[in-house]
């Protein structure tokens, strides 16, 4: 594993009874955190590469036994909304231009069918920030009244939200009329903030045709994910020995001055 950032990211100091005393889920939380600080380029680079084709050969189990389960469980976006996690590391908000490989690699993939359904679906929320609106207006020419005339006003947000289906959606051509200065809401779309049980990974909208076929189509990189974890692991594990014996090697030294 190499480490992605500048930064080092050291393990907190933990003893082995410690270690030892952790649940299996704690240790893995801590493994998936360290991984991500420390691996987050390297993992994009991994499935760049397609390690998860070799790891596959060796576990040929993998890709098979829970296929279709998962590929049933993504399908539900279609009727059910609801975000789901893909196995790419999301940004940190604090470091984003060190943590921006999941991200550029995720868009790379993704091709939007320009299927319409997140621009003319009830509930879809264009939420519009106040520099948007400016954007649209001027764009169009308009004053600002006239765009509000198409949006709803959230109280408890505070903001404004075009009204769906949304007036810019060209539904014969399939297409946005003003697409170069569409909403950052827009832009954005379908990558939602990660999950709270997942929260070093991207997320996605599963409502949407294009991510659920994205998802699909990257199941098998959860593999790299799962090695990574694994080598994380016992990466720690000599790593709370080591910081334990050096911290003994202290102590009698100073105890013989």
């Amino acid at each position: 594993m190499s480490i992605s950032t500048k930064k080092t990211y050291a393990l907190k100091k933990t003893t082995p009874k410690e270690f030892k005393d952790m649940t299996p889920a704690e240790r893995l939380a801590l493994a998936k955190r360290l991984c991500y600080q420390r691996c987050n380029q390297s993992c994009v680079d991994q499935k760049r590469q397609g390690l998860h084709e070799e790891l596959l050969k060796r576990r040929p189990h993998w890709s098979i036994s829970k296929r279709q389960e998962q590929y049933d469980t993504i399908n539900q976006g279609e009727h059910i909304p609801f975000d789901l996690a893909i196995p790419l590391p999301a940004r940190d908000p604090r470091h984003p231009n060190e943590t921006c490989k999941g991200v550029e690699l995720f868009w790379e993939k993704f091709r939007c069918t320009h299927c319409g359904r997140c621009c003319y679906t009830p509930g879809a929320g264009l939420y519009l920030e106040k520099e948007d609106m400016d954007r649209i207006c001027k764009h169009q020419g308009w004053p600002m009244k006239k765009l509000k005339r198409l949006c709803n006003y959230d109280k408890d947000l505070k903001t404004w939200a075009l009204k769906q289906p949304c007036p810019f959606y060209d539904q014969e051509k399939k297409s946005c009329t003003i697409y170069p200065i569409r909403p950052r809401t827009c832009t954005r779309y379908p990558l939602h903030p990660p999950l709270k049980e997942m929260p070093y990974h991207l997320a996605v909208d599963a409502f949407c045709p294009a991510a659920r076929k994205l998802a699909k189509e990257t199941l098998s990189w959860w593999i790299i994910c799962e090695n990574n974890w694994a080598q994380m692991l016992k990466q720690i594990k000599e790593e709370v020995e080591t910081n334990s014996g050096k911290a003994k090697h202290d102590r009698n030294q100073t105890s013989k001055k």
